[in-house]
């Protein structure tokens, strides 16, 4: 598969400027095209703004700055595009300028070249009418602020070629963006449940069932967020939000149609006053209303896309996260509601409406189901591949649970030989789900901790005691629960991008999934005490040194190549007693103030820390199954510490955690 390397990007105001912005921070050459050099030395200041602040905030350095400006190229001619890998339009919403330009650049760039369109009101099949090869035409729908928001929905015409959606999927993948695949249709995805949700608010307090004070803090209440409705249609331009309910009610009919009090604000060149107590028509502040209402518009839309084929549910609420930085998206947040309540509410809206009830199960109460880790072969080879970047694809019940049978889904095929485990974004996999064990020691359900921890060692057991080929692939960030997932495995390969660590005992625990046991079983007893104990953070060189990485390879554009990499010899393990190695060998927990790690050690959790060098210690001498179980036997005991507590907290609520030993 080729690489995408030399950019164009059409339109230098604000959204092509941060378009552009993303791929020059990812050391790609841009080009920048307007129609005046007065349009694109503005398009140039707002990126060299933009970049100045990063510098002032210590994101980039002046060095880097200076690099990524001398990759940036304004022009005004379509000939700079000639050697374009990928042209991305960003140009004013003008359907027949959008056609023509295209058809232009038809005649200057190679044959190989792919042209995008950001549209957010045009179809992508109609902008690619008339051009002579609409097959290599595609959606690339970005949000605010384009160079910072992770989300990107990749949205194929009726022509477009399989083969270049792919390609762009793994480009905006490997330059560090979340892509979701989107069906060509009106709004796309997230606009086409957010735009009518914003709407809903208005028409809440048009209709006098609450004040905008009242509304934005249900609306958060309800979804969780930092703000309602009003707040953000503040954020993002009110005359945006009217704009975009105008154009989804032009094809979908008049549910969309924007609210009057919303049309009599833009036109009075006004904002909404987020602290007004006001509450029109005589009405009340009316939770109920107020609650089912915003909760239909989102659901019931989201819920009548997938019904349609628009988009799977588990891309939209991935593309929620990501784009609009919602900590549960619309089906995560209809399974916690109640999918047959949540039918009810969707129903009352829509009958007011005359709209048809969405093709969904609102019949059942069964939840959605989710696609979090999904399992896919090549040839003779398999892969697990762990689908929730935004959420540094952590381990949490129902992640654990579709391993597993991936997994076994997997090892049962008699066609592989091998199986690649690895993660989408910028993690393989950091770790265990925080929350989960924080709602258990919430409820005082520390059996809920033990039983998922015993059924995560059962499914870390099957791994390694396949007939398979297993190796993981730790092109990333490899913390805690997703390091013993990888230990696990036959093999285990490394990138630059990897990030391996035990942070445990920082956090007021200790590894459960086998940590302590198999780390010194791969490399000396010493080195995975001191890996356990300080918490140190390995690249894919020093683990490789360490014994824990058996081979070090460049990023991949595509994981699917994963399946041509000879894997060679595996690792022995390192054996040979280092100083480090020989003073954590004898290490118990007890820190004496001479020890060359005291302040390391200092920070951490007193009872992770002594329980941890035991168990490593004391299993050391017997056969891991034995060694698993003594992991197993403390584990309620650890959690019901205050250090335990403390420290899952401080992950949360991002304070460096302090340990009493209670």
């Amino acid at each position: 598969m080729r690489k995408i390397e030399n950019i164009g990007v059409i339109g230098a105001g604000t959204m092509g400027s941060a378009i552009a912005q993303h791929f020059l921070m990812k050391g790609l050459p841009v080009t920048l095209l307007d129609q005046s050099r007065t349009s694109t030395e503005r398009g140039r200041q707002t990126i060299a703004d933009s970049l100045g602040e990063a510098m002032k905030r210590r994101i980039i350095s002046e060095e880097q700055y200076k690099k990524i400006m001398a990759n940036l190229i304004c022009s005004t001619e379509q000939t700079a595009l000639k050697d374009a890998d990928l042209i991305v339009e960003a140009i004013f919403e003008d359907l027949k300028v959008k056609q023509n330009l295209f058809k232009g650049l038809e005649a200057v760039i190679g044959p190989d070249c792919i042209i995008a369109s950001n549209t957010s009101s045009f179809l992508i099949g109609d902008i690619a009418e008339g051009t002579r090869h609409p097959e290599r035409i595609i959606g690339v729908h970005y949000f605010y602020h384009a160079a910072k928001n992770k989300l990107v929905e990749v949205v194929p015409g009726p022509l477009t070629d399989d083969g270049l959606v792919a390609e762009l999927v793994n480009f905006y993948a490997y330059h560090g963006k979340i892509p979701i695949i989107v069906k060509d249709a009106p709004g796309f995805a997230i606009n086409r449940f957010f735009v009518p949700w914003l709407n809903e608010g208005a028409r809440l307090l048009e209709e006098g069932f609450g004040s905008i004070k009242f509304i934005d803090e249900v609306a958060r209440q309800v979804f969780g967020i930092g703000m309602g409705p009003f707040a953000l249609m503040n954020i993002t331009g009110v005359p945006i939000g009217m704009h975009a309910a105008n154009g989804l009610a032009d094809k979908l009919g008049d549910f969309y149609r924007p609210a009057r009090i919303l049309c009599d604000l833009v036109a009075a060149g006004n904002t909404w006053d987020e602290a007004d107590t006001t509450i029109l028509n005589g009405g009340a502040n009316n939770e109920d209303v107020v609650t089912s209402r915003l909760i239909a518009a989102a659901l019931g839309i989201s819920a009548q896309m997938v019904g349609e084929g628009v988009v799977d549910a588990t891309s939209n609420d991935l593309g929620s996260r990501a784009g609009l930085r919602w900590p549960m998206g619309p089906f995560e947040l209809m399974n916690r509601i109640g999918v047959e309540k949540v039918g009810t509410m969707v129903n009352d809206l829509f009958s007011k409406w005359h709209m048809p009830i969405p093709d969904f199960a609102f019949g059942s109460n069964d939840p959605v189901e989710f696609e979090w880790v999904q399992a896919r072969t090549k040839g003779d080879t398999g892969f697990v591949i762990f689908n929730l970047p935004d959420r540094m694809n952590a381990l949490g019940e129902l992640v654990v649970s579709q391993l597993d049978g991936c997994f076994r889904e997997l090892d049962q095929n008699p066609d592989l030989k091998t199986i690649y485990i690895l993660g989408q974004g910028k993690a393989f996999v950091a770790g265990a789900d925080i929350k989960f064990f924080l709602d258990g020691i919430a409820a005082n359900d520390l059996d809920r901790i033990q039983k998922f921890t015993e059924f995560g060692q059962e499914v870390l057991n099957n791994i390694q005691s396949s007939d398979k080929t297993t190796c993981a692939f730790v092109d990333g960030l490899t913390l805690g629960g997703g390091l013993e997932l990888a230990l696990a495995c036959d093999y285990r390969i490394g990138t630059k991008n990897t990030t391996i660590a035990f942070p445990e005992t920082g956090i007021g625990i200790y590894p459960g999934l086998g940590g302590t046991q198999r780390t010194s079983r791969l490399i000396s007893k010493g080195l995975a005490k001191f890996m356990v104990a300080t918490g140190q953070f390995l690249n894919a060189e020093k683990a490789y040194t360490y014994g824990l990485v058996d081979k070090v390879i460049e990023p991949l554009y595509d994981f699917y190549d994963l399946s041509e990499l000879k894997l060679g010899e595996k690792q022995l393990g390192k054996t040979d007693q280092n100083e480090t190695e020989s003073l954590f060998n004898v290490f118990t927990g007890t820190i004496e103030d001479n020890h060359p790690y005291a302040k390391v050690l200092a920070r951490k959790a007193p009872i992770a820390l002594t329980t941890a060098m035991k168990l490593m210690d004391d299993g050391a001498e017997l056969p891991l199954e034995d060694g698993l179980k003594l992991e197993l036997a403390g584990l309620k005991e650890i959690f019901a510490t205050a250090d335990a507590l403390q420290g899952l907290s401080s992950v949360v609520k991002g304070f460096r955690p302090e340990f009493t030993g209670a």
